[in-house]
């Protein structure tokens, strides 16, 4: 018999072969999930209210950018009844941003614009726009901006935090880039929004970040070196640093990876196409499982009670557009 899966606030409950997330329910085994309407990397991608919402991305060769390869489209996938991705109100073309969702809304933060046409020199600028998206409505709503442009970060909810961490500044084909070396943070329950900045103990990008509870795990990454395995954990109670165990696998595997919580534990994927849970003591990471195909600058987000969602990403020389269900050992 085919098992269900029920999540209540935030609890998955076994009762058959279907998944809820959030108030809905969702096919689990085997469920064929259509492609992304354009295979597409380095995006942002989040879940909000039973849907699955991508937006923008790299369509073009790697290393490659101009005003056609870089997307400002916005589509999202009903999860109850994943069948046809539903186009919606597109935003500015960017890459090297993420989503996240917060009480039904949709936040976009930042991401790099490429403003040369095809056969240019590469002409890149990173956005300080900052935008919401309320379903409800189908429509943006522009936000106060971040300090500073920013770029090939990564953007986390932890409670009623907005948290924005590592990436950098690019300015144009004239202008070296500046390393971002602060986290940003924005309590969502205030108004108006005042940004604050917390010193970080790094210069990263092309990295992953993670909230669990009040603790932020920024993952690996590229610095002004070369790829980083480390692991830095931000306390939002304390607003102190300290240092996780490191990626494990080949340094170069430590650039771009992909990662999320899953049933309360913090779960990553490398460019070697392994998965490591952290162990609960948060000592040592353990490996877990291995995707299908290799890919980078992707996305992963929780599916069910016993798998992720590994969603577009760069690898064997193409932009993919599969959703790939990943299953993963019990806890």
């Amino acid at each position: 018999m085919p098992t269900r899966t029920r999540r209540w606030i935030g609890v998955w409950v076994v009762v058959g072969g279907l998944v809820a997330i959030g108030p809905v329910v969702i096919a689990a085994a085997d469920v064929q999930l259509p492609s992304l309407p354009k295979g597409v990397s380095s995006f942002g991608a989040t879940i909000c209210d039973g849907y699955l919402y991508v937006y923008g991305g790299h369509a073009g060769k790697t290393h490659q950018y101009d005003k056609t390869n870089v997307s400002g489209t916005f589509y999202r996938l009903n999860l109850q009844e994943p069948k046809q991705w539903e186009e919606l109100p597109g935003g500015p073309h960017a890459q090297g941003l993420n989503l996240v969702s917060y009480h039904g809304t949709i936040y976009r933060v930042g991401g790099m614009q490429p403003r040369n046409d095809p056969g240019e020199e590469s002409d890149n600028h990173s956005l300080d726009a900052v935008a919401c998206f309320d379903p409800k409505a189908n429509r943006w709503k522009d936000l106060p901006p971040l300090p500073a442009g920013r770029s090939s970060h990564d953007v986390v909810i932890a409670g009623d935090w907005l948290v924005v961490v590592g990436g950098w500044q690019l300015r144009g084909r004239e202008q070296q880039p500046i390393w971002h070396d602060t986290t940003l943070l924005v309590n969502l329950q205030q108004q108006p929004w005042k940004w604050e900045a917390i010193e970080q103990p790094f210069q990263r990008r092309a990295l992953a970040a993670v909230a669990v509870g009040h603790k932020v795990y920024v993952i690996g990454g590229l610095s002004p070196d070369g790829p980083q395995p480390r692991v830095d954990i931000l306390d939002l109670t304390t607003r102190r640093w300290q240092r996780g165990p490191d990626l494990p696998g080949k340094e170069r595997a430590a650039f771009a990876p992909a990662a999320c919580t899953h049933n309360g534990q913090l779960i990553v994927y490398t460019m070697e196409g392994n998965l490591y849970r952290l162990a609960p003591d948060a000592a040592k990471w353990e490996p877990i499982g291995q995707a299908r195909s290799k890919r980078l600058v992707a996305r992963l987000l929780p599916w069910s009670e016993q798998a992720v969602l590994l969603i577009g990403g760069a690898g064997g020389g193409r932009n993919h557009d599969t959703l790939e269900v990943i299953q993963l050992p019990s806890p």
